[in-house]
């Protein structure tokens, strides 16, 4: 897909494109300069004009306590095994 078909793309359509439009509107888009992986980022700090080096620290730290915080929330929601007849098999010896 190339530049000109997400510039055409309406902002709202459910699409890819779509998103990648919303975005640009937005102005967030991933430099091609100064980032380290995939400049996403990089692309909030230079938007709302932070330091990069804060943005990384914001980052990391957002990573570090939304990952776990989605474990627990899988954890409650996700239900169990429904209980069955069947005994597990036991390993034998070889």
């Amino acid at each position: 897909m190339n530049a000109t078909a997400d510039h055409q793309a309406n902002a709202h359509d459910a699409s890819l494109a779509g998103a990648r439009a919303w975005f640009a509107e937005k102005g967030l888009s991933r430099p091609r300069e100064g980032r380290i992986l995939g400049g996403v980022v990089a692309a909030y700090t230079r938007r709302y004009d932070l330091n990069p080096l804060v943005g990384r620290v914001l980052g990391i730290t957002t990573i570090i306590v939304l990952t776990p915080l989605a474990y627990v929330v899988a954890w409650v929601l996700m239900p169990a095994d429904a209980e069955s007849d069947v005994a597990p098999v036991a390993a034998t010896p070889a």
